[in-house]
């Protein structure tokens, strides 16, 4: 479980201190693409995955409630578990 915890925590930090709660949806993108990598290397499943980004979005919108946008940025990352099998393959190749 604490693998699990790691991933979205490390997320959590950097949207923390993300430009003012102003981050584009690029940068939120890639930083949900790396937290997906991370997460499927460690074992993590796509379902589980679905439960992280909802508890993100969430964050995102009590961190940030000025930005309305932000909570949707998040949310794209719910399509990365679509793609979970090639996420999984491509964080094997980087370990």
């Amino acid at each position: 479980m604490h693998t699990y915890l790691e991933a979205p925590a490390a997320f959590v930090n950097w949207l923390d201190g993300a430009a003012e709660c102003a981050p584009t949806a690029e940068q939120v993108e890639h930083a949900m693409f790396a937290l997906a990598a991370r997460a499927a290397s460690r074992g993590m499943t796509d379902e589980h995955w679905l439960f992280v980004v909802d508890g993100l979005i969430a964050h995102a919108k009590r961190r940030c409630p000025q930005n309305e946008a932000l909570p949707n940025f998040v949310a794209r990352g719910i399509g990365f578990s679509s793609r979970w099998p090639s996420i999984q393959e491509g964080s094997e190749r980087l370990n």
